[in-house]
């Protein structure tokens, strides 16, 4: 994904993560699930700001809370998949796949 074209659709800060020059973006993160811990959206946002910068194992931590806190959310276990996916591990990517699948999620 070019930076040009994301521009085009997300929120300018979300492009700054996407270029991997800005952690602001997850410490805002940091503080909506500080206030609020049970916030399963912004669990997973925080982990797809994560994927974004390429800190594949903090995403998995934030999309695992995400998933604990709505275990019906199908773009949750795909977006894990492929964090599993960027650190080698197949076998755990490919179950979330499936389970994203599962529950009729076509990325």
């Amino acid at each position: 994904m070019s930076l040009e074209w994301a521009t085009t659709i997300l929120p300018p800060r979300w492009c700054h993560a996407l270029a991997g020059t800005d952690l602001a973006l997850c410490q805002d993160f940091d503080e909506a699930i500080r206030l609020d811990p049970r916030l399963a959206e912004v669990c997973y946002d925080r982990g797809i700001a994560y994927i974004l910068l390429g800190q594949y194992e903090r995403a998995i931590q934030d999309l695992d809370e995400a998933i604990r806190l709505d275990p019906q959310h199908e773009a949750v276990y795909s977006n894990r998949g492929k964090a599993y996916f960027n650190l080698g591990e197949q076998e755990l990517a490919d179950r979330d796949f499936a389970k994203a699948k599962e529950f009729g999620y076509a990325p």
